[in-house]
């Protein structure tokens, strides 16, 4: 007989894989209509191995091959179809830009839902890029991350763009596979930034570390 502790751990293990995908927490975004569900807000937007893309494990080295400067630039330039989820655009997948801006975090915390894949991730602010790694499922460990936002206080307020290409590799191949996001920020007191939805509260991985990210 299978002990029920390992019956236990293996479910919950399953489960973590059937979920572990990737949304930014704090600041909030602001949803398209009729995205209001968890599951649907960390789906990503395409799988690239089913548009005609070589994925392979070295993103980055075939990314610097073809032509793309960085992630934001294959994330915006390269030809892919959003169509995992109905709704979301090229631009900001299933986030608005309209709409009331956030505060900027006080405290320059971001909170998401962890990184559960290989692969490169940014965050510009505008144009400005205030974080990047090349795999950020190694180099960001924990849920909770600091970055500066001094560029967009002193403008007052500013975009927030998330892109992450999450690597796996899934019944026998690579697999790219993209989320992204734009937040509206304010240096005022206004919008609702600094709570987390319930749709989005249950977290999944490791904790609260604070890493801190100045580029």
């Amino acid at each position: 007989m299978v002990p029920l502790l390992l019956v236990a751990i293996v479910l919950l293990s399953n489960s973590l894989t059937a979920v572990a995908h990737q949304l930014i927490q704090q600041p909030e975004p602001i949803w398209k209509p009729g995205i209001n569900d968890r599951d649907t807000r960390r789906r990503p937007l395409a799988f690239l191995e089913s548009q005609g893309f070589p994925c392979q494990e070295d993103f980055n080295g075939w990314r610097a091959q073809n032509g793309y400067k960085d992630l934001r630039d294959f994330m915006d330039r390269a030809k892919y179809v959003t169509s995992v989820t109905p709704g979301a655009d090229q631009t900001c997948g299933l986030t608005e830009l309209k709409g009331p801006p956030r505060p900027i975090p006080k405290d320059g915390a971001m909170r998401s839902t962890g990184y559960t894949h290989d692969g490169p991730c940014a965050i510009y602010l505008d144009d400005e890029l205030v974080m990047e790694y090349d795999n950020c499922h190694e180099s960001i460990p924990g849920r909770t991350y600091k970055i500066d936002f001094s560029s967009c206080q002193k403008k007052g307020g500013c975009t927030l763009y998330w892109f992450w290409l999450g690597i796996r590799f899934v019944k026998s191949r690579w697999s790219w596979q993209v989320y992204k996001e734009c937040i509206p920020l304010t240096a005022g007191g206004g919008g609702n930034g600094g709570n987390v939805s319930r749709a989005d509260h249950a977290d999944y991985g490791s904790g609260g570390d604070i890493l801190v990210f100045l580029i």
